[in-house]
């Protein structure tokens, strides 16, 4: 069952969903000691955009998570390693 607009991982046959990238956005800025403010800053975004992306309550475009992901000091490649 779906948990606001978008399927859910099990739903799509995935490993992971919005949720998951969230909750990893989130751990990496936390590790970084940066405040939702400060990523949004470098990353070029609103601090809501950022919320609601951590929360799992907005999937990110693809722009928009590769600005998070500079923002956050990280390569693609690097930020997508977790998920294999």
């Amino acid at each position: 069952m779906s948990i606001g607009k978008y399927p859910r991982k099990a739903e799509l046959g995935l490993k992971y969903d919005s949720i998951d990238v969230g909750l990893y956005l989130k751990e990496l800025r936390l590790a970084r000691d940066l405040s939702i403010y400060q990523l949004a800053y470098k990353a070029g975004l609103r601090e809501s955009v950022i919320m609601r992306i951590e929360k799992g309550q907005r999937e990110p475009r693809l722009n928009t998570l590769l600005k998070i992901i500079e923002g956050l000091g990280l390569t693609p490649a690097r930020f997508w390693r977790v998920f294999d």
